[in-house]
């Protein structure tokens, strides 16, 4: 009895393409086609599919080739590597002037680093990105990698006709749901894609069953059936239209953009609002941070009275008003992502189109801007590196240059200005963020200047205009005002502005003061620092100033101009107080006379000499009944040593502090990024080198860390932290407990010395440098 081989195996396949090898090698690329051509809402332009579908079509090729001469799958896959890195320097580099036709070691390195690392930066960054930047290559790999898995499962043989039918389907379908996880949460056209798709797929799905029962049972194909049930599932996929339109709108897809941190920590930079006195009229004072006559920059293209931002800050703590991730809740688009020369900003108004010239007087990392941007582009001072750092918050539309701006820079840019204008009758969010601890001494008088009407923003313009009606101005130079205190703070604009019996202050106090009583009484504001364009286009630090922003019920922000809420009325001088003759019958004794002394009149240098040998005398008593000696040792030896103790308590207390704060952090995620930072900062203090900065991944600091475990610990932090899932905190225990052993075993392995440097070293104490 003969046996039937049921090994899989590959189907021979001729050079030149049968009718199924044919229609297998179209469907593979229009499936493909569809899928790529998905990620359109994350790049600009087109190159994107023109690269993806050369990528699909080689990869078919190269895949076909090699199984019709019989060469093993592997050499598909390799010759597909050597496409990759030959090809990809001219079609995806060439923004970056690498596209030559012989790639070098820089184009090279530049395809591995983005193959690898490409998906990192696509997430991180604004959609839609530089349809013609780097970021190509993904596309083109994607376009490699489906042409060759898809052709070469579509010729392999099974011994279940079904699943050998299924599996080229399964690919494709798994490479649209990765573009789509890739895209963004609201595409274009994602329903037509999904038909379309949909049809494709069913359809081929359809003829290679028919085509393996047909070979299987000896029997035709059955082209006529063929052709109806095609129509069938194309009437299926037209009908699936309308239907996916009252299932619900997108707002719940899944897409990996949400489940990726931006690494950017917009907190490490100090509140721009703090520094507001730089700006102001310095009276003759010498003040070399002071801005107040020098050009902060230069605009043309806007009109006299257009609004500059340099900074919008959300979010208060107490201390400073400060701009922040994450900072509206319940939505996305409120971080500080990387952008392409081009952003997709929904909002809607005036387009107007400028450019900048940074002035002697600015620097800092805040871009200006007007509106929200459309595009940007740098000119003259570095414009790759400005580029490549650049970070704008879609919510906020403050823009950030980490690498600092210096005076002749240039940048052009486009934005649309909204209609920002606030009316009594304007509907706010009810979107509040909670207040921090010790704000209750705004209660009081947010009730009493507003107790004459009941509705949210009528609340907030009688706020405005009791405080412009009692208040004074005041920038804290002059001789007789030099009590008004700069800040922010809490202590500043209770103690020291709302509870005084007048109310004095520059910008910074009272746009604090009012975005804290607007959100006090229900309605979403934040804080803006910027300029008005002067008719002459020069910004300088006299026109910079301090307004309110107000969140209404559509979402857009309103703004609140300083000269609403904030006179500029000086404070009357203080008199110096005179004594009143005291009225009435009753007059005081007068004070007694002391006895004359024996020992006479007596100078402050006597009396101050008396007082130092009454003190020694009691040092002499509290020491009474003890050696000598040990009086000598408390003195010169043990004062000394409780510097020491006291030095190096409070550096084991503030790196005791610093773990507890990493090990209790708010989200689980942030705990294991601790963990990690903590294990880094042991390895510093036992004197390793290990790398620092932004662009360095755990991976690469576990190769500098002397700890058998600290590759794995990389490994475990990243899938955490990147998975698809938020981790759990007993997953976050754990890695401390893991990190724990890896710290003891590092210090296990060196000496009792080092042990005792490792534990008073202050390198990690110190802020890392940029």
């Amino acid at each position: 009895m003969r046996h039937l081989d049921t090994r899989t195996r590959v189907r021979p396949t001729p050079l030149l393409p049968d009718r199924h090898t044919a229609v297998d090698l179209v469907m593979v690329v229009a499936l493909a086609v569809v899928s790529i051509s998905s990620l359109a809402s994350s790049f600009t332009g087109w190159d994107f599919l023109l690269v993806g579908v050369l990528g699909v079509v080689l990869g078919v090729l190269i895949t076909h080739v090699t199984r019709a001469v019989g060469w093993p799958f592997v050499s598909a896959v390799v010759l597909a590597l050597v496409v990759f890195f030959l090809l990809g320097g001219l079609l995806c580099l060439r923004s970056l002037g690498d596209a030559s036709l012989i790639p070098g070691p820089a184009t090279l390195s530049e395809l591995a680093d983005q193959a690898i690392f490409g998906w990192k930066d696509l997430l991180t960054t604004l959609p839609p990105v530089d349809g013609s930047g780097p970021l190509l290559v993904l596309p083109w790999l994607l376009g490699l990698v489906a042409g060759v898995s898809g052709t070469a499962l579509s010729q392999l043989v099974l011994r279940r006709a079904w699943l050998g039918a299924l599996l080229p389907v399964l690919a494709m379908t798994g490479l649209l749901a990765l573009t789509l996880l890739l895209g963004v949460r609201h595409p274009t056209s994602l329903l037509v894609h999904g038909a379309v798709f949909a049809a494709l797929a069913l359809g081929w799905l359809a003829m290679r069953s028919r085509r393996a029962s047909a070979a299987v049972h000896g029997g035709t194909a059955g082209w006529g059936r063929l052709a109806v049930g095609a129509a069938m599932v194309a009437l299926a996929a037209a009908a699936s239209l309308p239907a996916g339109a009252l299932v619900g709108d997108d707002s719940e897809r899944a897409v990996a953009r949400d489940w990726i941190t931006p690494p950017f920590d917009i907190g490490r930079y100090p509140s721009p609002l703090a520094g507001f006195r730089k700006y102001v009229d310095p009276q003759g004072r010498s003040d070399r941070a002071n801005v107040h006559d020098e050009t902060l920059f230069t605009v043309s293209g806007l009109e006299p009275g257009s609004r500059m931002r340099i900074a919008t800050m959300d979010r208060y703590d107490g201390l400073v008003w400060g701009a922040s991730n994450d900072a509206l809740p319940g939505e996305g688009g409120d971080s500080f992502q990387r952008v392409s020369s081009t952003l997709d900003n929904p909002a809607e108004g005036t387009s107007v189109e400028a450019s900048v010239t940074i002035g002697e007087g600015y620097d800092g990392v805040w871009l200006p801007t007007s509106g929200s941007l459309t595009s940007l582009e740098f000119g003259i001072g570095d414009p790759l590196l400005k580029a490549e750092v650049f970070r704008y918050n879609l919510a906020t539309s403050t823009a950030v240059v980490p690498t600092g701006l210096a005076p002749g820079d240039t940048y052009t840019f486009t934005a649309v200005v909204p209609d920002d204008s606030l009316r009594p009758g304007t509907v706010p969010s009810s979107a509040v963020t909670t207040l921090p601890p010790g704000t209750a001494f705004l209660g009081a008088p947010a009730t009493q200047w507003s107790e004459d009407t009941t509705e949210p923003m009528s609340r907030v313009l009688a706020i405005a205009r009791h405080l412009k009606r009692e208040g004074k101005y005041s920038d804290g130079i002059g001789k007789d005002e030099r009590q008004y205190h700069p800040g922010h703070s809490i202590h500043r604009l209770s103690d020291e502005f709302l509870n005084q019996q007048v109310m004095v202050g520059n910008d910074e106090q009272y746009a604090a003061t009012m975005a804290l009583l607007a959100q006090q009484v229900g309605v979403p504001a934040r804080v803006v620092l910027g300029a008005e364009v002067p008719q002459d286009g020069a910004v300088t630090g006299a026109d910079v100033s301090a307004w309110v922003e107000l969140r209404a019920a559509d979402g857009s922000w309103r703004t609140l101009p300083t000269e609403r809420f904030m006179s500029k009325e000086p404070p009357t001088q203080q008199l110096p107080q005179t004594e009143e003759p005291m009225t009435g019958t009753v007059i005081p004794p007068p004070a007694p006379i002391p006895p004359p002394s024996d020992i006479g009149d007596q100078s402050n240098a006597d009396l101050k000499e008396r007082k130092t040998s009454k003190e020694e005398d009691e040092d002499e008593e509290a020491l009474a009944g003890l050696p000598a000696w040990v009086g000598v040792v408390l003195r010169y030896v043990g004062l000394p040593l409780l510097v020491v103790a006291l030095v190096v308590g409070s550096i084991l207390a503030l790196k005791a502090l610093r773990r507890r704060r990493r090990r209790r952090a708010a989200t689980p995620s942030a705990r294991f990024v601790g963990a990690w930072r903590e294990l880094v900062d042991h390895a510093r203090d036992l004197g390793q080198v290990v790398a620092l900065g932004p662009s360095v991944t755990r991976r690469e600091q576990s190769c500098d860390i002397s700890a058998d475990a600290a590759p794995s610990l990389a490994r475990r932090a990243d899938s955490f932290v990147f998975g698809p899932r938020p981790p759990e905190a007993a997953d976050a225990a754990a890695y401390w407990s893991a990190v724990d052993q890896a710290r003891r075993s590092m210090s296990a392995a060196v000496g009792r010395r080092r042990r005792l440097l490792a534990a008073v070293n202050v390198a990690t104490l110190r802020p890392r440098r940029r």
